[in-house]
């Protein structure tokens, strides 16, 4: 009867070490892993932006040429400078990788060219003046070559089409002969649509997450334009003139606006807690 006692006690206190063995490792366990992170909440506009710029442009090319007066040797062709302004809208897929949609208008600048034009006993030199705008639109793609201290430089390309207005034109002829003379006349407004180009490099600042100003150089293909018929002084009507290879180097000042702002992070853990 004792040894039964005192294997009873002995089981006891084997029980009562192990219990409290357990409680003591579980005390030194560390606390159990959060919770899975949930999905990010999308955010509303995700990559989607709008744009806004203006810009000075000079031009260059221009050449004139007409089928009437195959003879006629063109020089002084000169478009001079202008200005533009535009909207558009994009959308940034990455880090480095952004497209866009781009309309503007290209205010009004003048042009000039003067041709020889020699047929027998007779030399001509004629005057043209008038004036070109146009409405430009472009999908264009650019590769953002990343960031530092908030600066982005990038490079890209576009594609799209011009409306290219020729207006107010006005001609004077001087013609050199055994019996002298003089005449002029006007040139009927036209506008012409071509396939346009564009090659763009630049760099952007991030004003604020939201918002990135961007200093950026373009060189623009606007192809050819054609002016309308020319009313001649002495009372006959000519066919127009065709102006090609209408190139401009711009230099542009944007904003983009991001739609959608940083996300705020969906989980963060909760303090560390340990038991003592």
């Amino acid at each position: 009867m004792g040894s039964l006692k005192l294997y009873a006690t002995v089981a006891g206190c084997l029980a009562a070490a192990s219990t409290f063995g357990a409680a003591q490792a579980a005390d030194l366990l560390s606390p159990p892993p959060p919770p899975p992170l949930a999905e990010p909440i999308a955010d509303v506009g995700g990559g989607w932006y709008l744009r806004g710029d203006v810009g000075v442009s000079h031009y260059e090319g221009g050449k004139f040429s007409n089928p009437a007066i195959p003879n006629a040797s063109f020089y002084g062709e000169d478009m001079g400078s202008g200005a533009f302004a535009g909207v558009g809208i994009g959308y940034q897929f990455n880090s480095w990788f952004r497209m866009d949609a781009t309309g503007e208008y290209r205010f009004s600048t003048g042009v000039k060219a003067v041709d020889r034009d020699a047929v027998g006993n007779f030399l001509g030199y004629e005057k043209y003046s008038g004036n070109y705008s146009a409405g430009l639109f472009l999908v264009n793609a650019y590769f953002d070559l990343g960031t530092w201290y908030g600066f982005t430089p990038f490079v890209g390309a576009g594609i799209g089409y011009a409306h290219n207005n020729l207006r107010s034109f006005e001609t004077s002829t001087i013609i050199v002969s055994p019996f002298g003379g003089a005449s002029g006349g006007t040139i009927r407004n036209k506008s012409h649509g071509d396939l346009a180009w564009a090659l763009h490099a630049g760099i952007g600042y991030d004003v604020t997450p939201n918002v990135k100003l961007e200093l950026g150089y373009r060189y623009v293909n606007m192809g050819k334009a054609r002016t309308g018929l020319v009313d001649c002084f002495c009372g006959t009507v000519k066919p127009g003139f065709h102006v090609k290879d209408i190139e401009s180097h711009d230099i542009k000042l944007g904003m983009r606006w991001a739609l959608g702002g940083p996300a705020a992070p969906a989980y963060e853990p909760a303090p560390l807690m340990r038991k003592y």
